[in-house]
C-alpha cells in the first residue's frame, strides 16, 4: 500500500517511518500541505494521509477518485476539514478515534497556569536579568469558577483537573453526561458565570464562532479563555476587540498534536 503523507514534520518521520516498514506500507513523506496544487503528488498512491491544516473539498475528492486513491487517512480526531458527504461511495475516510484525553487537558491547564502567572513573560525577563515583578502577578484559581464547554473524554479530564485545584466547575454540552459530578448549565449561563472558560468541543455548524461579540459581552470582565480545540470556534476579530477592551484578560490557544500555541 502506497500512502502520500502530506504536511510532514520531522517528528512524523520518527514515528511513522519505522511503522511503515513494520507493516509493509510504502510512505511518501511530503512536507507540503494538501492543496489543489499539490494533489498531483498523490498520483500512484492508494491513500493520502493529512493533518488538521490540510483541506480536501468536493473538487479534490473527484480528482483523488479519478486518480484511484481509495482512502483519506486523518491524523486527527476531527474531520471538519474534509467534505465527508462528497466522499460517500467514492473514497473511504478514516480518522483517529481518540488519543490521550489527559494530554490535551493537561496542556490546556498548562496554558491556563502560564496565562495566570505570566510565566512565559517572566522567563523572557529573567533571561535578560530583569527580575521585576511588575505586570506579572496572577490570582488564585482556588475557589474560582471554571466553565468547561464539551464534556467528552477531554472535557472530563479537564473537569477532574479543575476540581483538583479546588475550583467550582460548571459545564455545557448539548448531550449532558448525568453520571459526571458536575453542574450543567446552558451555554449563555456558562459564559456569564465563569472566571475561566476552556473549549473542548468539535467544530460544527452549531459551534462555529460560538465565542463572538455577543457571547464575549456576556462574560465577566477579565475572564480567561483557553481553546485547545478548533480555532474557528472563536471569531478572531471579535476576540481581538475583547482583548483590546480588556473584557478578556488573557487568552491562550494551542494544538497539542502539532506542538503549537500562542499566549496573550
Amino acid at each position: 500500500m502506497k500512502i502520500a503523507f502530506y504536511s510532514t514534520k520531522p517528528y512524523d518521520r520518527i514515528w511513522f517511518e519505522p511503522l511503515g516498514e513494520q507493516y509493509g506500507y510504502e510512505i511518501h513523506f511530503i512536507e507540503f500541505p494538501c492543496t489543489r496544487e499539490t494533489l498531483f503528488l498523490a498520483k500512484g498512491c492508494d491513500a493520502i494521509c493529512i493533518f488538521v491544516n490540510d483541506h480536501v473539498d468536493s473538487e479534490m475528492i473527484d480528482v483523488l477518485y479519478d486518480m484511484h486513491v481509495k482512502g483519506i487517512l486523518l491524523r486527527s480526531a476531527g474531520f471538519n476539514n474534509v467534505d465527508v458527504k462528497a466522499a460517500e461511495d467514492k473514497i473511504v475516510i478514516l480518522r483517529v478515534p481518540s488519543y490521550s484525553p489527559e494530554a490535551v487537558a493537561e496542556f490546556a491547564t498548562a496554558v491556563l497556569l502560564t496565562l495566570n502567572r505570566c510565566t512565559h513573560k517572566a522567563y523572557n525577563r529573567t533571561r535578560e536579568f530583569n527580575m521585576s515583578l511588575q505586570g506579572l502577578m496572577g490570582t488564585d484559581l482556588y475557589g474560582k469558577t471554571a466553565g468547561i464547554v464539551g464534556t467528552g473524554r477531554i472535557g472530563q479530564a479537564m473537569i477532574r483537573i479543575c476540581q483538583g485545584f479546588g475550583m467550582k466547575v460548571i459545564a455545557y454540552d448539548p448531550y449532558p453526561n448525568r453520571q459526571l459530578e458536575v453542574t450543567y448549565v446552558d451555554r449563555d449561563e456558562l459564559f456569564r458565570q465563569s472566571d475561566f472558560i476552556s473549549l473542548h468541543c468539535p467544530l460544527t455548524a452549531q459551534t462555529r464562532h460560538m465565542v463572538n461579540k455577543e457571547s464575549i459581552a456576556m462574560m465577566k470582565d477579565g475572564v480567561y479563555l483557553v481553546n485547545t480545540s478548533r480555532g474557528s470556534l472563536i471569531h478572531t476579530d471579535d476576540l481581538i476587540e475583547g482583548l483590546l477592551q480588556k473584557k478578556i484578560r488573557r487568552r491562550g490557544t494551542g494544538c497539542v498534536r502539532g506542538g503549537r500555541g500562542d499566549l496573550l
